[in-house]
């Protein structure tokens, strides 16, 4: 399936029965930081993190998560 915006990047998590704040904190994360991450940086809109490792690892761990690469490239 074909990820393209944040309420797609969201239904995957529904769909394994995880809200994103339940993913959040499963993963250690902070679930506001995630929900950010999840807006700025959603297909659709084109930005890619620059800044921070945060941002990077919680969307490496989520692409991992819902099976769909968010970052374009490994997930490393």
């Amino acid at each position: 399936m074909k990820i393209e915006n944040a309420n797609q990047i969201h239904a995957a998590l529904v769909r394994q029965g995880l809200s994103c704040r339940s993913w959040a904190l499963l993963n250690g994360y902070n679930p506001r930081t995630v929900q950010k991450c999840i807006q700025l940086f959603a297909p659709d809109t084109g930005c890619k993190p620059k800044w921070g490792k945060i941002s990077k690892q919680i969307l490496s761990d989520l692409s991992k998560a819902i099976d769909f690469d968010l970052i374009g490239g490994s997930y490393d």
